[in-house]
């Protein structure tokens, strides 16, 4: 299949999007907190505020892209982004970095995965399945990039010179791509039609009334709510299970390549698997690998923490190419922003909770009551998904 420079420019904004504004916090945080003499906890807790902001803002941004078109949605994201970035660089006050954090989490949809999937389903349709894929394999690297990226800045400028140049990421590569990012499809609706995959149902509307939407927005949600809570926890949950600092951060360094992993093989694969296959597989796979990371609470051995990696970062991979392919094989491009906005407000909301639930957990319950929290809720996620699939193939015309 040949691939378009405008997937991979689009690929590039989005390790931008997720670099400048969220990946970046994390190492210019203590600076911020150090200069204004303010507690970590509560620059962390702005930040946590700020992803529930991201929630609001999904729907509303997931119908203007439906109703205004991705290319000037994201081009305008790129001019908050840069905008909001700059300011940073001056603020003085903690109600300016309180607004201006919850600014940036609000604009950062318009210019992280959910919009830039929108712009795939307009421009492909049906067939986006490979562009989704390559565009998460490729953003896949911003954490990669931007975290020793930012630290190296950091020696060499303040960290509010550090904002500007996340700012100018922004208006100098990200706004330029967005710009000229090809407008409409790129092939006739009829002829995506005809070219479908013989698993893609018919309908292009979600049947059932709202039940589609509802159990793929519980097992999306539920599947965020773990992400999120590993991706902050995972280390401390380790220390207090007994594995040693080196061990855990070791394990912990093969979810990335893992997640890499199971992309490459999405997308040399795609053909052979349909998309809610591959939802499944995504879900069964994290749900092995939490199972045994709580196996290591009867037997902290090694080997089960990087055999957790493996199968949690596989997992995780394939889930941001869920979020995009399974709602576009269910329902269609029509409505595709607005319906998918909803979709991750919800998620979002159940991700800002998810650092708090897991380490109050593990402070008052112990360390196995915020395992067995994060299991149960990747297996609502598995157990939304099948209903989901028996839904769907039971209203197939077919």
């Amino acid at each position: 299949m040949k691939v378009l420079p405008s997937t991979i420019g689009l690929g590039v904004t989005m390790t931008i999007g997720y670099g400048t504004l969220y990946y970046s916090f994390a190492v210019l945080a203590p600076q911020i907190s150090l200069e204004f003499g303010w507690e970590q906890s509560f620059v962390f807790a702005i930040f946590s505020i700020g992803l529930l902001a991201g929630a609001v803002s999904a729907p509303i941004v997931g119908s203007m892209i439906d109703r205004f078109g991705a290319r000037w949605v994201m081009s305008a994201g790129s001019l908050a982004a840069g905008a909001t970035l700059a300011l940073m660089a001056v603020m003085q006050t903690a109600w300016q970095f309180t607004a201006l954090a919850l600014a940036a989490e609000f604009v950062a949809i318009a210019v992280q995965y959910d919009a830039g999937f929108a712009a795939l389903a307009q421009r492909y349709g049906r067939n986006a399945r490979a562009e989704i894929t390559l565009v998460t394999l490729i953003a896949g690297f911003a954490s990669t990039i931007f975290w020793p990226l930012v630290q190296w800045l950091l020696t060499q400028m303040s960290w509010r010179e550090v904002y500007l140049v996340l700012a100018a990421m922004n208006l100098m590569i990200a706004l330029p791509i967005h710009l000229t990012m090809p407008k409409g499809r790129q092939t006739p609706p009829e002829s995506l039609a005809g070219a479908r995959s013989p698993a893609a149902p018919r309908f292009a509307i979600p049947p059932a009334g709202p039940r589609p939407m509802i159990l793929m927005g519980v097992s999306l949600a539920s599947g965020g709510f773990v992400v999120s809570a590993v991706g902050a926890s995972l280390l401390i949950l380790l220390d207090d299970i007994g594995f040693a600092t080196a061990t855990a951060t070791l394990a912990a360094s093969c979810i990335g390549p893992s997640q890499v992993g199971a992309r490459l093989f999405e997308y040399a694969r795609r053909s052979r698997f349909s998309p809610p296959a591959t939802a499944i597989i995504a879900a069964s796979v994290m749900l092995l690998g939490l199972v045994l990371l709580g196996a290591t609470l009867i037997a902290p051995v090694a080997a089960l923490v990087f055999a957790f990696a493996v199968m949690y970062g596989a997992g995780q991979g394939l889930t941001s190419i869920v979020r995009g392919m399974l709602p576009l094989h269910y329902f269609g491009p029509e409505g595709y922003g607005r319906r998918t906005g909803k979709l991750t407000g919800f998620r979002m909301v159940l991700s800002a909770a998810a650092p708090f639930t897991i380490i109050a957990l593990n402070e008052r319950a112990g360390t196995a009551a915020a395992i067995g929290c994060l299991v149960a809720l990747s297996l609502l996620s598995m157990l939304a998904l099948l209903a989901l699939v028996r839904l769907m193939r039971e209203t197939d015309p077919d």
